[in-house]
């Protein structure tokens, strides 16, 4: 395990992982995400459609990009990442269906 880990990944075992590192990387990536789907409306729009369209490539592209890590390929990646991203808010919106909550 040890050998696969500094051949294939180039990581070395006895190197400890930066906190600090992971919590800024973190946040700043949440934020980014958290960002794209709320682009249409910082540019005007009134409607849903496009900060849908805008969330669900970003899901795209951020399956793609993680598919450098992985021996998938990226459109398998990126599917995947929208097949659960599109689940999330489906069930995020039955669940606020089922409770009451509606935006007026």
């Amino acid at each position: 395990m040890r050998l696969h880990v500094v051949a294939e990944l180039g990581l070395s075992p006895g190197d400890k992982p930066s906190p600090t590192t992971a919590a800024v990387s973190s946040f700043v990536t949440f934020g980014v995400g958290a960002l794209i789907p709320l682009l249409p409306y910082l540019f005007g729009a009134a409607v849903l459609w496009p900060a849908l369209l805008c969330g669900g490539l970003g899901l795209v592209v951020a399956g793609a990009l993680s598919s450098t890590f992985t021996p998938r390929p990226w459109w398998y990646a990126g599917a995947r990442q929208l097949l659960f991203g599109a689940a999330a808010a489906g069930i995020t919106y039955l669940i606020g269906s089922a409770i009451g909550v509606a935006v007026a």
